[in-house]
């Protein structure tokens, strides 16, 4: 299969022997001056790649389980298929083969994460938020506190980050709504005396 090049304007076949080495090439249809730059291996199509990969086995040499005429180079460490070098799957130091490089099977492939920071800032913001909740401010504001001066330092988001101003977020939400508590709390103790 040969490459073929082509004129932009009227779409008429170039030589490309004539446009190597990025000479100018007028067209002979429509008469457009081009500059073409061909790369290597525009000219020398690749050599044909078997589909796939691995040596054949001889008579009584162990197989792979996925592909029964080809060599066994490594054996899954969980399982103890065989598996051909296409099938081998190094992970985490390990040979693994494709059925056993699922995320459920995998405790070392970590495919998500609880993010501290959010959690912090959804106790610490949202009862603030929604002040039908005030009852619950004893218990949400300490707890927002909590989380995100305890979690600081774990792994956040696989994606975004650890998410430290959502954690400064909720300790604000936090100390707002112990404030408010030890308020409330005064406020009624100085009701109760004067009252």
């Amino acid at each position: 299969m040969t490459a073929t090049l082509s004129c932009p304007r009227c779409h008429l076949a170039l030589d490309p022997a004539a446009a190597s080495g990025g000479a100018e090439v007028a067209c002979a249809a429509c008469r457009a001056v081009l500059t073409v730059r061909l790369f290597p291996a525009f000219e020398t199509p690749p050599e044909a790649v078997s589909a796939a990969s691995g040596e054949r086995a001889l008579e009584g040499e162990a197989v792979c389980f996925f592909h029964a005429d080809k060599r066994a180079a490594a054996t899954c460490e969980r399982c103890g298929r065989f598996l051909c070098a296409l099938c081998d799957v190094p992970f985490a130091g390990k040979h693994l083969c494709p059925s056993c490089l699922d995320a459920s099977k995998l405790p070392d492939l970590i495919n998500r994460r609880v993010v501290w920071g959010q959690v912090a800032a959804l106790f610490g913001m949202l009862p603030l938020a929604l002040c039908f909740l005030w009852p619950f401010y004893f218990i949400t504001g300490p707890c927002a506190i909590f989380l995100a001066l305890w979690k600081w330092k774990e792994p956040g988001s696989l994606v975004h980050g650890p998410r430290h101003g959502l954690a400064i977020l909720g300790v604000i939400g936090g100390v707002l709504q112990v404030a408010t508590m030890i308020g409330l709390v005064w406020g009624l103790i100085f009701s109760i005396r004067n009252g």
